[in-house]
């Protein structure tokens, strides 16, 4: 009789892992998937049948229904599982649709792009690893991974640098920390592209004799030489002074340089010394975009940091006065160190950033003029030149250059909580 009970116990504990198992697949699989064919294919026919305005009142009471219905029906199957199991059934239930949609607007997407990088221009044949040996070997593509590089570096440095320098600052203001932490950290709230057009207009060139509407040229050609009075196309006492005067400093193209080989103060430099030549080639325009994205994310950087300033005790602070520790040393052996998480964060942040910088560019320069950045390869090799399989193949390097910095920020979050 007792074995006769265990038998019984045995097969309706297998019955109930077998229910379980099977809610659970009706809940993360069969359940997403009516989810989303069926709303995909209700609005897909509606929206040849009635107005777009009509198409949201019957979305918002077809759709919900529906979906309540959906909700409603899983429920009862989960009421028929043990009580043990109903929860993590249930939250089996509403992560399901949620887990669909991350693999189907995520992760099929970044398979469907890998596997095309290996494809032709039209993403119909087998090329192997052409574009993968395009991608190092063309001068353009070599010149944008150059430009990235330089981007990583100095940007995420910058950026880095200057943010705890104004948080450090901001921190130890007794009046009007506030509204300079605001004033700083505006920037951070216009948009890339708003943020290009006012930096386009800093360094907005026009031929001479036109008259200079680029504030840094507006400037440059209205500083007086020797006794010279220069202006930007204006009549003073009498005499039109004009754009292009001989006697001026002339405009300059800022964003057209490629080097520095156009710059007046490089005439003179002997180019066969190799510090020189280096001056020469560096790229005068790539900087000035790279301004741009230092000047908008130093306030946001500057910000975090001062919040986490603010965490550090202040005994600890005052120990370091009281042993003789000057601001710098204080700073640097102190502040610095406390705040390693914080700065490896934000540093994370950027360096994802900086990987898919797209707008600068495009509003600056579109990539031309040896500007280019990996974002705007992408977005050119797939609209201008109509190649999918090399578009593909630069999502995917970037892809790779962002992986191991999700996964080292992982990692470090792991053994944070660990």
């Amino acid at each position: 009789m007792r074995y006769y009970k265990l038998v019984v116990m045995k097969e309706k504990t297998q019955r109930q892992k077998l229910l379980n198992f099977g809610i659970s697949t009706l809940s993360l699989g069969i359940f997403p998937l009516i989810w989303f064919l069926s709303q995909a294919i209700l609005f897909r026919e509606l929206t040849e049948l009635i107005s777009r305005n009509w198409l949201v009142v019957v979305g918002i009471i077809i759709g919900s229904t529906f979906i309540f219905l959906l909700f409603y029906g899983m429920n009862f199957f989960i009421s028929l599982a043990d009580r043990d199991s109903r929860e993590s059934l249930e939250a089996k239930m509403f992560v399901g649709p949620s887990i669909f949609m991350i693999g189907l607007f995520l992760f099929y997407p970044a398979l469907r792009t890998i596997y095309l990088s290996f494809q032709d221009r039209y993403g119909t044949s087998y090329n192997g690893f052409d574009n993968y040996m395009w991608a190092f070997s063309d001068p353009e593509m070599l010149v944008t991974i150059r430009n990235q590089i330089i981007w990583l570096v100095f940007v995420v440095t910058f950026v880095l640098i200057i943010g705890l320098v104004v948080g450090w600052l901001s921190d130890r203001l007794n009046k009007g920390e506030a509204f300079f932490k605001s004033v700083v950290f505006l920037p951070m709230a216009i948009s890339a592209v708003g943020a290009s057009a006012i930096f386009k207009f800093i360094y907005e060139y026009r031929p001479p004799p036109l008259t200079q509407i680029g504030i840094i040229n507006g400037i440059r050609v209205s500083v007086d030489r020797e006794g010279y009075v220069c202006a930007n196309n204006k009549i003073i006492e009498g005499v039109n002074r004009v754009v292009g005067d001989e006697n001026c400093l002339p405009p300059i193209g800022w964003l057209q340089q490629r080097d520095m080989s156009n710059l007046p103060f490089v005439q003179n430099l002997d180019l066969d010394n190799w510090f020189n030549s280096i001056i020469v080639n560096i790229p005068i325009n790539t900087i000035l975009l790279m301004v741009i994205m230092i000047w908008m994310f130093t306030g946001f950087a500057a910000v975090v940091f001062s919040a986490g300033i603010k965490a550090i005790p202040n005994e600890i602070m005052e120990a370091g006065q009281i042993d003789g520790a000057s601001e710098l040393r204080v700073f640097t052996s102190i502040i610095i160190p406390y705040i390693k998480s914080t700065i490896v964060v934000v540093g994370t942040y950027m360096v994802v950033t900086v990987l898919k910088a797209f707008d600068i560019i495009y509003v600056g320069t579109r990539g031309d003029l040896e500007t280019n950045l990996l974002a705007v390869k992408m977005l050119d090799e797939f609209s201008k030149y109509r190649n999918i399989g090399r578009s593909a193949t630069v999502a995917v390097l970037i892809f790779v250059c962002v992986f191991p910095i999700i996964w080292f920020t992982i990692k470090r979050e792991r053994e944070t909580i660990s």
